[in-house]
């Protein structure tokens, strides 16, 4: 049996992280593949989204912590709706990927009531 590819783009990455996602129960309601966006996958469970953004291997902390800022200024989903989430990729040596994920303090950047509509996801998809 011959063992799955490394992963090495963010289209793989996603991947991964969907099926993370669907794993647990969310379905995924759109996908973004662009890098530079300020997220990747919206999920939906009943009437709660997760948005999720997804940070390739060895990026730095820099660059990290500018995806966090833009995904909250961006998304500004308050807790009742859902949760906002960095999540950093990481490749374990036999080639499966992990995810270590950042909630963003819904506090501090969910402060829009209506975040879903503004970003076009709505309980009917």
């Amino acid at each position: 049996m011959q063992a799955p590819g490394r992963p090495n783009t963010l289209e793989d990455f996603l991947r991964d992280a969907a099926a993370v996602l669907e794993a647990q129960g969310w379905k995924v309601a759109r996908r973004q593949g662009q890098a530079g966006v300020a997220w990747h996958l919206a999920a939906r469970k009943g009437d709660k989204w997760r948005l999720v953004q997804v940070m390739l291997p060895a990026t730095c902390p820099a660059d990290c912590q500018e995806g966090r800022r833009l995904l909250g200024e961006t998304v500004q989903l308050p807790a009742r709706l859902g949760s906002m989430e960095q999540w950093m990729a990481h490749v374990r040596p036999d080639g499966r990927v992990t995810f270590g994920p950042y909630t963003l303090n819904p506090q501090i950047w969910g402060n829009n009531v209506n975040a879903l509509e503004r970003l076009n996801l709505t309980a009917d998809r």
